[in-house]
């Protein structure tokens, strides 16, 4: 007792002492608060910053923080707590603003200047994402913020060239550098020595050209973290392996990807990093993959992506029990089974998340991947897979995402039951087949489905089960109608199911609760669209594709309801409605307008009113009439062919950056508009088969873009245009059917050298063919029919390149390409062209034809012998001429011939015999001229319409009647117009000739055979003579043996 009355004392005292301390505490604390109130920043490095920002260009406002007296609440500013210095400037914004032509970056641009250096405490400076400098050097007085321990000056806009300064070795408490993005160059690396406690180094996209520099930043002790992704580095140094292998055992992720590296020169580095967890040696030419790779046994993330690899992946990566991700994508794994691969990676069954082999050529199956039980992505689109899929899934999968598009897989589907984690499949480009399997609907978190491009014949109802499900495309299928609880995806933004079979009827229903949809694709089905005429939809939608649906007799009244559409097709949808007046008003988002091929009548209102960006219109194949309206001025691609529109053309004049004009098969009139100089060429131009006058206007011609003019079948008048002198970008020069006169002008083959097609049909040119014509090497069609051209051939045809076969067979590959457009619609022009006595319209095949016409002319002369090295023509026309001489011998030269027309000439002599080897021929025409003797024996010319030789009175044999087997001489025989004699080897052999072969050979034969028959004694004399030839052989050859092994023995 007494010892604890002893004690007293002194716990009263410790309780004191305690409650005093406590009490110092709390004063101290709201002290320290009071004070942290009262300190404001430093006046200095206020106005050090304030005369940084005037240096700056601050076009988005973004530092209108800085102007109160208190810098340490600006916007990017931190200051000390205690002393109210500066310690972070972080004016990475990293925001965007969502723009008409897309989002724009927010950022800061103009000078980083010299005060900053004023800011001595800095600890933090983040100047990344801007774009100062303007392509200058890294200030200098960056290396005097000695306290500086974070610096990140990285730049997607090349801030920053030049060589990295010196003194940045000064930023000794340096622990992170990131200077990426800079395109700095990089001499030596001994400043980075001084920075000792640099923990991470990125310089990313410099050009490095030290050769030491492993050994520099080996010698960075406490280094984690380097980028060197597209350094340009040096081969490392053998020297600087062995500080490097002892010094960076730290090293924890490595980033060393497009440098072009291959195995040998990198791995004796690598595999000693066996503290890696993460490698990036993507975009290298590593060859053949090391197994030393196997040694790297903590390594969590392997990337391989474009790094060159060769034959397979080496059995040692088995050993990376911690492997997370790989990614081998686009690389050379050739034809290896994709089971391989996966036995190969058995060692990291638990650990694999994600598994990429995209752009490869793996084939095989998908067999049970539920063994790498951690496994959330699988790639392997574009490559040879060609078994199936597997239905020994008995497992769960966690699967989440899985791509097997653009392989060659076959068969059903499995029951998708067991993948009930999968946020997207992606199975399109396949073969797929059958009925998609109700297990689809087991797919609770499904948000992506797209299954296009492969045979499957139907979706389930359980489709209606997927609730999250955002898009789905099962496009160009063979579905034949869809299921009604497609209306119960009320997450569903895009539906794609155009290019099937579908049929049937799509009512309201179908839609009623697809209010979140943004995209319609139903076109290139025979769907009929039911729907009230006041019917409202939920949904606001941004592209609908509707093309080849029932969508009339009415024009779609529902269309009004959507302001939001920038791609609207309703081409083909049997609508013969007159357009409304509200469809006018346009939305302003709108680059995509196709009404073409309905039946939609009366007049167009202006459309230039319309406040849109550059967009397609097509309003061809319909029944519009009136004048042409004004088009919205940003229009790129204009098509209103095949309609009733009259009037001028002027209206075209205020469209201001026109790609493609096709105003053919109207009604227009006048002259075509000399504005062009106010505007930009087109590419194409076609205003054929109007009723066009005058002539070309100078200002078509202002600039190159022209590439394809169709002025056919109109009334263009007076000499060839001049004007066309300057259109030195032409390809097609379709000015066929007018009344243009006078001669063919010689610059053609000069200054539209670029010609493939030419098309001066049906004029009234008269004159010789230029010989500058053979200039346009890359001419495909020439077509100078139907005029009054005069005069011979020119010698010179053999000059068309395009119209030759080379060495090999295959064409001359020149670059006409008459498939002009640069807009979304490829634009194919058309032409008439007399094709196997037809004339026709060609659209789509017309690039295929090569052909010459130099028919229904004045032309005299025989047929030019370099005819027969155009061996790449598909069809040769000099019928009705004035054509005398013979049929070119090396007309069996031509072999891809499919059409020769000779008809209603002069020409004499025989036929060619190579003429019947011309295997491809399948129309020709020699008749009415003055050929003579018989016709070549073959399948090909006996199998011709006798039509096809009618009027050459001297001409005989199949298949006109048979040549006579004998005739008295006849002394003009044998000699041609020059008292020459010619050969007569096709001459049918007389009759005697037979006789005399018919005695000879029963002389020749009973001759001998019968004095054997009767004649004992010759019999038995040849026969013994027989058998001597016979034992002499025998023995010779045995002779000759036995010599020859004696010389193998020794």
């Amino acid at each position: 007792m007494d010892n604890k009355e002893h004690y007293k004392p002194i716990h009263l005292l410790l309780i004191c002492l305690s409650i005093l301390i406590m009490h110092q505490r709390f004063a101290f604390g709201l002290m320290s608060r009071g004070n942290h109130t009262k300190i404001l920043c430093i006046t200095k490095e206020r106005e050090a910053l304030l005369e940084f920002k005037r240096g700056l260009i601050d076009e988005y406002n973004l530092l209108s923080s800085w102007g109160n007296d208190e810098c340490c609440s600006w916007r990017g500013v931190e200051c000390s707590n205690t002393t109210g210095h500066i310690l972070v400037l972080n004016l990475r914004i990293g925001t965007t603003e969502s723009t008409p032509d897309g989002p724009k970056d927010l950022i800061l641009t103009g000078n980083i200047t010299s005060s900053l250096g004023k800011l001595q405490y800095l600890k933090y400076l983040d100047l990344s994402s801007n774009n100062f400098g303007g392509d200058g050097p890294i200030p200098k007085f960056i290396g005097y913020f000695k306290r500086l321990e974070y610096l990140n000056l990285t730049s997607r806009y090349r801030v920053f060239t030049g060589i990295i300064p010196l003194q940045l070795q000064n930023l000794t408490s340096l622990r992170t550098l990131d200077l990426r993005g800079n395109y700095l160059t990089v001499n030596c690396l001994e400043w980075l020595s001084h920075l000792v406690h640099l923990e991470y180094l990125d310089l990313s996209l410099s050009n490095v050209q030290a050769k030491n520099w492993l050994q520099e930043i080996s010698k960075l002790p406490n280094l984690r973290e380097l980028h060197l992704s597209g350094c340009q580095l040096p081969k490392i140094i053998p020297s600087s392996l062995i500080l490097a292998n002892i010094s960076s055992s730290c090293l924890s992720i490595l980033d060393i990807s497009s440098n072009r590296y291959s195995s040998p020169a990198i791995n004796s580095w690598l595999f000693n990093l066996t503290s890696l967890t993460s490698l990036d040696l993507s975009d290298n030419d590593l060859g053949q993959m090391s197994g030393g790779f196997g040694y790297l046994k903590s390594l969590e993330h392997l990337n391989l992506f474009g790094s060159g690899i060769q034959g397979g992946i080496p059995r040692s990566l088995g050993n990376l029990s911690r492997l997370r991700s790989l990614d081998a994508s686009n690389n050379y794994l050739l034809s290896q089974p994709f089971s391989e691969l996966l036995d190969l990676l058995s060692g990291s069954n638990r650990s694999l998340d994600f598994l990429s082999f995209e752009g490869n050529a793996l084939t095989g199956s998908l067999i049970n991947l539920t063994r790498f039980s951690s496994l959330r992505e699988l790639r392997l689109r574009e490559n040879s897979l060609n078994g199936i899929f597997h239905e020994s899934f008995r497992k769960i999968s966690n699967l989440e995402y899985l791509d097997l598009s653009n392989n060659q897989m076959t068969g059903s589907l499995p029951d998708l039951a067991f993948f009930p984690s999968l946020r997207e499949l992606h199975l399109q480009s396949n073969h797929f087949y059958g009925m998609i399997p109700q297990g689809l609907g087991k797919l609770s978190e499904l948000k992506i489905l797209d299954v296009s491009f492969n045979r499957l014949q139907g979706l389930p109802d359980s489709l209606g089960q997927l609730s999250k499900l955002k898009i789905l495309d099962v496009s160009f299928n063979g579905l034949k109608g869809l299921p009604e609880s497609l209306g119960q995806l009320f997450d569903l933004e895009s539906f794609d199911a155009s290019n099937n079979l579908l049929e049937g009827t799509i009512s309201e229903s179908h839609f009623s609760n697809l209010c979140n949809l943004k995209s319609l694709k139903l076109s290139s089905n025979s769907l009929t669209w039911n729907v009230s005429v006041d019917w409202i939809p939920c949904f606001q939608l941004q592209v609908i594709s509707l093309s080849s649906c029932n969508l009339g007799p009415l024009f779609p009244k529902w269309l009004q309801t959507q302001n939001s559409y920038s791609f609207l097709d309703i081409s083909v949808a049997s609508i013969s409605d007159t357009m409304p007046s509200w469809f006018t008003k346009l939305p302003s988002m709108l680059y995509f307008l196709n009404l073409s091929y309905n039946q939609i009548s009366g007049k167009i209102q202006d459309l230039s009113a319309n406040n849109i960006g550059s967009i397609v219109i097509d309003l061809g194949y319909n029944n519009f009439s009136g004048p042409l309206p004004t088009f919205p001025h940003l229009v790129s691609e204009l098509r209103v062919d095949n309609n009733k529109f009259s009037g001028s053309l002027n209206s075209i004049c205020k469209i201001r950056y026109p790609v493609t004009l096709d105003l053919s098969n109207n009604l227009l009139s006048g002259e075509i508009p000399d504005c062009w100089a106010l505007m930009s060429v087109p590419t194409v131009l076609n205003v054929a088969n109007n009723h066009i006058s005058g002539s070309i206007p100078y200002s078509l011609c202002s600039s190159t873009s022209l590439s394809s003019l169709y002025v056919r079948n109109n009334n263009l008048s007076g000499q060839f245009p001049v004007s066309l002198k300057n259109c030195q970008g032409l390809k097609v020069l379709d000015l066929g059917r007018n009344r243009l006169s006078g001669n063919i002008p010689e610059w053609i083959g000069t200054k539209l050298a670029g010609l493939g097609i030419l098309s001066l049909r049906f004029n009234e040119f008269s004159g010789s063919i230029p010989p500058s014509i053979c200039q346009l090497q890359f001419i495909q069609i020439l077509d100078l029919s139907g005029n009054h051209l005069s005069g011979r051939i020119p010698k010179c045809f053999s000059n068309f390149t395009a119209l030759r076969l080379l060495q090999d067979g295959s064409s001359v590959n020149n670059d006409f390409n008459p498939l002009a457009g640069r807009g979304i619609l490829v634009y194919k022009g058309n032409a008439f062209v007399q094709w196997k006595n037809k004339e026709s319209e060609y659209r789509n095949t017309l690039w295929l034809l090569k052909t010459i016409d130099l028919s229904s002319n004045k032309l005299v002369g025989d047929i030019p012998k370099d005819f027969s090295r155009m061996n790449a023509l598909l069809s040769l026309n000099l019928s009705r001429n004035n054509l005398t001489g013979n049929i070119i011998e090396g007309i069996g030269l031509m072999k891809m011939l499919e059409a020769l027309d000779l008809s209603g000439n002069h020409l004499s002599g025989k036929i060619p015999v190579g003429l019947a080897n011309l295997t491809f021929l399948s129309v020709l025409d020699l008749s009415k001229n003055n050929l003579s003797g018989r016709i070549p024996s073959s399948t090909q010319l006996q199998g011709f319409d006798p039509s096809t030789y009618g009027g050459n009175i001297q001409l005989c044999g199949p298949p006109l009647p048979a040549c006579p087997t004998f005739a008295p001489p006849n002394p003009n025989v044998g000699y041609d117009s020059t008292g020459q004699e010619n050969d007569d080897d096709d001459e049918f052999p007389s009759k005697e000739f037979y006789i005399s072969m018919a005695l000879g050979f029963i002389v020749a034969f009973w001759g001998i055979l019968g004095s054997l028959y009767f004649n004992d004694s010759w019999r038995n004399a040849y026969f013994k003579w027989l058998n001597g030839c016979q034992n002499w052989l025998h023995l010779s050859s045995s002779v000759c043996f036995a010599r020859l092994k004696a010389k193998l023995r020794a």
